[in-house]
């Protein structure tokens, strides 16, 4: 869709004398413009009385636990169900997910909603973590008639397909098994890929031959996430992250996480650590860190990248490539987390780091590895108008994908004869999000995945000489038909006067009015904006006549920096007004009304979808948590807690309580309110958000208003966080909350019979 077309769509949706701005490039945090004097809008039609809802949930005892925390008492009726594994908790879990299945169940119109979003998943393939190794391609893909996506590999783009895993072998009885990740060696000759049952992300390292097939034999327990794993330049070798062994405190299970080194053709019971908090001179290591280690090619040096936690920021030690490989490592640290350093790129003497400090929207600068003073680094690219969120290095340029407000284009730094001063822009559709920017520094050009919330997805290869764009054929163009669905970009006035970019999408057909029913998404945590997804299965919802509406929250990364630490820590109060703003933005203008509302907020997009309904319940028909922190108060305290606490705070100092305590909505709950319809979904096996967040947010609801709106707490007993799930899963999942909320909005079809 082209800029004009997004300018003359929002002229025509909305008629009332000043409406949001339509531009898509605003100011950064930049308050909005004050409108001309209109007419005050009419106030929003009050959400229509619910229907009796008779049956109830299962009740959670209450023990109540009170504590004082910085001067201020805090009652938890709930704490008991933070013991995870108990009995008592697994049987509540167990009654209040039978009870909530069997009342969606009883939803008229959810399998005929089924069956349409099974007709458009099973009809689509997705091809998904493309790699590039010595020539050979490798990717992810989903395909009809699988569970989950299997691993395939070919002879560049012209090769013929081969499927080198099937998780389904790995199948433990009903705990289904996925690939938690791969990294293919840099010959190409084999790939390690993880394994994990259920939804755990604990997955199981193991290596494979690429040329016929065979298992290496290798099966290492305890890598989880993704391993951070990494391949020695000679392919014979890899660095992989294991957590430590034996059963520890769980807010401790993440800690000391190591480095190991592993030999091909060695047992692994001989891998030995070479990255280790106090090991050869890596000094100031954080308990809670994931590191990884890289050795590029040419080079004589390896690196080791750290993370604390989930912060963005990493630190980068160095080591001389020969002392890594003798197994005396000598780590210098060369970057610390204040440099503000997101993301590095090693070739030969090169460092390029990309950085935020002194540079909100983020630039680039280049170290040498020979003396790598980062205070004399280079600069690459300087910051600019739009967000550098990455980079990738190919023989012929420094490739930048970038966005605005969450618009993403595509930018290059050329080398060589065309070598050019600034970054060149590369055409790409206007509205596409560039999912992955593959490249290799050897190999000229870049090869893009890309797609948009109703633009089919497509895997691009990018001509070095021309820029000139070539649809590779590798993803297989959607059966679902979006042609009939469109999309704009509006804004909405928060709080405090700044603009809050939304995209909505909806049939063009649809009419825009108070009738629409609508689903309010954010997020806004870790500054991670929210790009363009394609799913094919989204269909069943616009093609009813619903609007989605996404809701770019401070506290993402669709501005840079300062927009990110706009709803961080202390500031999190903007990611939760910014919400309800564009609640009431989306029902004063006439697109919807607080019956025809739901909001939808999943992991750390709890924050604001359940802060948003404790604060202003009357705005919304219904609220969808998903796998959703809401205690924020005790998450420190979980076994994903302290990697948060750079994002989110701690409650052992006053500042921290202070803003956790505010964005915990589960301590905002009170009794006798009239809250909206609520679904909360966990599953059982998530390693990032403890299932008690869920059950302990369903009890205290249920509780504070027994008589009122449902509260369903629909619990997937073998899934985890949402990584590794099913297509049956995801299906069953969607047709659930869709027909939930169809019923919550009064829609004929949808109604559940007294």
């Amino acid at each position: 869709m082209s800029f004009i077309r997004h300018v003359a769509i929002a002229l025509a949706l909305v008629t009332a004398p000043a409406m949001a701005q339509t531009d898509p490039v605003p100011e950064p945090v930049a308050p909005a413009p004050e409108p001309a004097p209109e007419p005050a809008p009419p106030p929003p039609a009050p959400a229509p009385p619910p229907p009796v809802f008779r049956p109830a949930p299962p009740a959670a005892p209450v023990r109540e636990v009170r504590e004082t925390m910085d001067g201020v008492e805090i009652a938890d009726p709930y704490r008991w169900m933070e013991e995870g594994n108990s009995p008592e908790l697994q049987a509540f879990l167990a009654g209040q997910d039978a009870f909530a299945r069997a009342q969606l169940a009883k939803i008229p119109g959810r399998e005929a909603l089924l069956a349409r979003i099974r007709e458009l998943s099973a009809a689509s393939v997705s091809i998904t973590s493309v790699a590039l190794a010595n020539g050979k391609l490798f990717y992810l893909k989903l395909a009809p008639g699988r569970a989950t996506p299997v691993l395939c590999a070919r002879d560049g783009f012209a090769g013929a397909e081969r499927v080198l895993v099937d998780p389904a072998k790995f199948d433990a009885g009903p705990r289904r098994a996925a690939l938690a990740w791969y990294h293919a060696s840099p010959d190409g000759r084999r790939v390690a890929y993880g394994i994990a049952l259920g939804g755990t992300e604990d997955a199981t390292l193991r290596v494979l031959e690429v040329a016929g097939g065979k298992d290496s034999g290798v099966a290492i327990d305890r890598a989880r996430f993704n391993a951070q794993l990494g391949w020695h330049h000679d392919s014979n070798a890899f660095y992989y992250a294991r957590v430590p062994e034996g059963r520890r405190e769980v807010a401790k299970r993440n800690a000391g996480i190591r480095l190991y080194r592993h030999v091909m053709g060695r047992p692994a019971a001989q891998d030995e650590i070479v990255f280790a908090s106090g090991m050869g001179g890596a000094r100031e290591v954080p308990e809670f860190v994931y590191p990884s280690l890289v050795v590029p090619e040419d080079s004589n040096y390896a690196y080791a990248v750290v993370r604390n936690g989930v912060a963005r920021e990493i630190a980068l030690y160095q080591s001389p490539v020969r002392d890594l490989a003798a197994g005396l490592p000598r780590w210098t640290r060369i970057v610390a987390f204040e440099d503000g350093v997101t993301a590095m790129i090693a070739w030969k003497d090169d460092i390029y780091l990309l950085t935020h400090k002194g540079a909100p929207r983020y630039r680039v600068v280049v170290l040498k590895a020979s003396k790598p003073e980062i205070a004399r680094a280079k600069v690459a690219v300087p910051q600019g108008d739009s967000v550098i969120v990455s980079m990738a290095l190919a023989a012929d340029a420094l490739y930048l994908r970038t966005t605005v407000g969450g618009l993403e284009r595509l930018e290059r730094l050329n080398f060589g004869i065309a070598a050019s001063k600034t970054p060149e822009f590369v055409k790409t559709a206007f509205d596409v999000a560039m999912a992955q920017i593959v490249t290799h520094p050897r190999r000229p050009g870049a090869i893009l995945r890309t797609q948009g919330f109703i633009e089919a997805p497509a895997v691009i290869a990018v001509e070095a000489r021309t820029g000139n764009l070539k649809n590779t054929g590798l993803q297989p163009a959607p059966a679902a038909d979006f042609s009939a669905m469109d999309e704009v970009r509006l804004y909405a006035k928060s709080h405090d006067g700044t603009k809050i970019p939304v995209t909505l999408l909806y049939r063009k057909t649809t009419m825009l009015s108070a009738d629409n029913p609508t689903l309010l998404i954010g997020y806004g945590s870790y500054g991670i904006s929210m790009a363009p997804t394609f799913d094919p299965t989204r269909l069943a919802w616009l093609e009813r006549g619903g609007i989605i509406a996404l809701a770019h929250l401070r506290g993402g990364g669709e501005y840079g920096e300062e927009w990110h630490r706009a709803g961080y820590k202390a500031t999190k109060q903007n990611t939760i007004l910014d919400f309800i703003a564009v609640a009431e933005f989306l029902i004063q203008y006439g697109f919807t009304t607080p019956g025809n509302l739901a909001i939808q907020g999943t992991s750390a997009g709890g924050i604001p979808s359940a802060g948003a309904m404790v604060r202003r319940p009357d705005l919304f028909a219904a609220v969808v948590p998903r796998v959703a922190v809401l205690d924020m108060l005790r998450m420190e305290f979980s076994q994903n807690g302290p990697a948060n606490i750079p994002e989110f705070g701690s409650v052992a100092t006053r500042e921290g309580f202070d803003a956790l305590f505010g964005m915990s909505s589960y301590h905002w709950v009170k009794d006798g309110t009239d809250y909206p319809a609520v679904l909360l979904t966990t599953g059982l096996n998530d390693p990032r958000v403890d299932p008690w967040q869920a059950a302990k947010m369903a009890a205290r609801l249920q509780a504070a208003n027994p008589g009122g709106r449902p509260v369903l707490l629909r619990v997937e007993r073998e899934g985890g966080h949402g990584r590794g799930s099913t297509r049956a899963q995801r299906e069953e999942e969607l047709a659930d909350i869709y027909a939930f909320l169809l019923w919550r909005f009064g829609v004929p079809a949808f109604q559940v019979a007294e």
